[in-house]
């Protein structure tokens, strides 16, 4: 060292911190801070009075001399821990505590806490004594639970889980929970911080984590609060009589009577087509992990079930032979799995509106990434929520449209989906007043004819409508390859049972003919396709009506039914392109009995 170089102060050799005019430098993961801060910002380590303490305030100690007070803090260093300078200082005289229970106290807790939202932890605290004349409470902060949803659904491994957030959180914000705790199976978990303002600083600052995984970056989201989400589900498998289902209020009883605890959120049915399942939201984290170790338990005499932080998705207008297998087989090849336990994955099918309800967690959760699946080779979208379809009828001549859908009843949220004869098909875009309207039952428009109401049943009469831009056309063959063999497993499709209108589907062929663009009139779903493939589809449809018409032995021309008088030995012969004809002989041309037929 040059000789105008001073000496470096012992103070400043220590490898806590650095004084550096009205801020110091933490060592753990060298944040600035304000001088009047007690811990780091940034990783929330304590700052030591004793090392920062000035050549003043030492002197000020009658206890120590300022050579008895550098070799004391010489003792004061303990033994390296996984090689790395201890956060704690051995401080026999100035602490309360046994270093190595204080050490301890810092990593794991010495005891089991409550993680309810509105219940203070519980933790063993440390307490400095007085150093520098502030007050002890001052010194201590409390530490906070911090949650953490939308955890990723494809991987399963807790540890792994815990490791990916707790290294991406010290490298990107120089932030070091004391615990992590994830709960893959269930998508949720917590994880406890050194100050409340770590916890606030990630929840309202930093909000979430971009996880980077093989698949793809992921978001999770940290808050303060949580609302846990589960349904319940009331077996009736083997009721051979209607069941009288417990009201959302006796859900809600049992549940608190079930897992000693707090009363969830809110209970509700789903709704009206699956009125056996209940959606549950819960703020408690305890009663959540009760649930999942306790989901089976009796209501009325009937058996339920819980599944606990699961994700709920229908399917809409389903074809009439579906089944509940059939839709298991092809959610499982959607999520890449062979079988899924009933635990894991339930599926309730309403055969009368053509619609299932899905609830799916722990090992199904996979299913929250995907959109669609295939029955039949034709794709079914999932949805987030069933429309709200409502029959109105009687429609009559003296029945006006705009009148019915700003009756008060509908608030604003009715639409016209479309009109069929007598019957007014709605869309209501609000739950509840869709829930009220079927209830009641009954719209009375001034001075006029009474309407009832009811749910509408998607291909309840498909004899009754036409093959349209509405019913096919637009809608559903774009869904479709030309190719008539994916229908005949479905013997009761709609297109089979559709009214043929041959005007209809002659000015859907000219409008894929035509050369001329702006002639060229395509539906928005239409439009990745090219005219020679629409041009296939409507070919398909003229099959499909001929062979909806055979198997009904009736058809129609002008509103005029004319039954098929078919051989009942007559056999149906396929061919594709693989069939070829058998060589044979060559005879000579016979001679027509007739030169024309009329």
């Amino acid at each position: 060292a040059r000789s105008d170089t001073p000496a470096a102060s012992p103070i400043r050799n220590e490898p806590r911190t650095e004084k550096k005019e009205d801020t110091w430098k933490c060592d753990e993961c060298s944040g600035t801070n304000l001088m009047s801060a007690k811990r780091c910002s940034c990783c929330g380590e304590p700052r030591f009075a004793a090392f920062a303490a000035s050549a003043a305030q030492i002197q000020r100690q009658e206890v120590v001399t300022k050579t008895d007070y550098n070799q004391n803090l010489s003792s004061m260093r303990p033994s390296r821990i996984d090689g790395r300078q201890s956060l704690y200082p051995r401080i026999h005289e100035t602490m309360e505590v046994d270093p190595a229970a204080l050490v301890n106290s810092a990593i794991t807790p010495d005891k089991a806490y409550s993680l309810r939202p509105n219940a203070k932890a519980t933790m063993p605290q440390t307490r400095f004594k007085n150093i520098e004349g502030y007050d002890e409470d001052q010194v201590s902060e409390d530490e906070a639970i911090v949650y953490i949803s939308d955890l990723p659904s494809n991987i399963q491994d807790d540890k792994h889980l815990h490791d990916l957030i707790e290294n991406r959180l010290e490298k990107t914000s120089q932030i070091k929970p004391i615990t992590i705790e994830c709960h893959s199976k269930l998508g949720v978990g917590f994880m406890r911080v050194r100050s409340t303002k770590i916890k606030n600083r990630l929840v309202e600052d930093i909000k979430g984590l971009v996880l980077d995984l093989p698949g793809g970056a992921h978001l999770i989201s940290f808050s303060d609060t949580i609302e846990l989400v589960s349904y319940i589900v009331i077996d009736k498998t083997h009721e051979k009589n209607d069941i009288n289902l417990p009201t959302p209020s006796e859900i809600l009883d049992r549940w608190i009577h079930l897992y000693n605890g707090e009363k969830p959120l809110s209970c509700d049915q789903l709704n009206i087509q699956f009125p056996n399942i209940y959606r549950i939201v819960s703020t408690s984290f305890d009663d959540f992990l009760a649930a999942v170790s306790n989901s089976d338990f009796l209501i009325n005499k009937l058996f339920a079930h819980v599944y606990v932080a699961a994700d709920c998705s229908y399917f809409e207008d389903l074809p009439k032979s579906t089944t509940k297998e059939q839709l298991e087989t092809a959610i499982c090849n959607s999520i890449g799995m062979k079988t899924v336990s009933s635990l894991s994955l339930h599926i309730e099918l309403n055969k009368e509106t053509n619609s299932a309800c899905i609830i799916a967690t722990d090992k199904a959760r996979l299913w929250t990434t995907k959109s669609f699946i295939y029955i039949n080779d034709r794709p079914i979208s999932k949805k987030a929520n069933l429309t709200c379809r409502l029959l109105v009828y009687p429609i009559l001549e003296i029945h006006n449209n705009d009148e019915i859908i700003n009756h008060t009843i509908f608030d604003g949220h009715a639409s016209i989906l479309e009109r069929s004869g007598e019957n007014l098909v709605l869309e209501i875009s609000n739950k509840k007043i869709y829930d009220d309207c079927l209830s009641v039952g009954v719209l009375t428009p001034k001075g006029k004819p009474k309407l009832k109401m009811e749910i509408y049943m998607a291909g309840i009469n498909p004899e009754d409508r036409e093959i349209d831009t509405e019913t096919w056309y637009h809608v559903e063959m774009i869904r479709y390859k030309s190719d008539i063999m994916q229908f005949t497993a479905d013997p009761d499709h709609p297109i089979f049972r559709y009214k043929w209108s041959a005007e209809i589907w002659l000015q859907q062929f000219q409008n894929a003919q035509s050369k001329n663009p702006s002639n060229n009139v395509k539906s928005k779903n239409q439009s990745n396709l090219s005219n020679d493939q629409i041009r296939h589809l409507l070919q398909m449809t003229v099959m499909l009506n001929t062979i909806g018409a055979i198997r009904k032995k009736v058809y129609l021309i002008n509103d005029q039914q004319i039954k098929l008088n078919l051989d009942s030995k007559l056999k149906t012969i396929v061919y594709n392109h693989d069939s070829l004809l058998e060589v044979g002989q060559s005879i000579k041309l016979s001679a027509t009995p007739y030169t024309e037929t009329k």
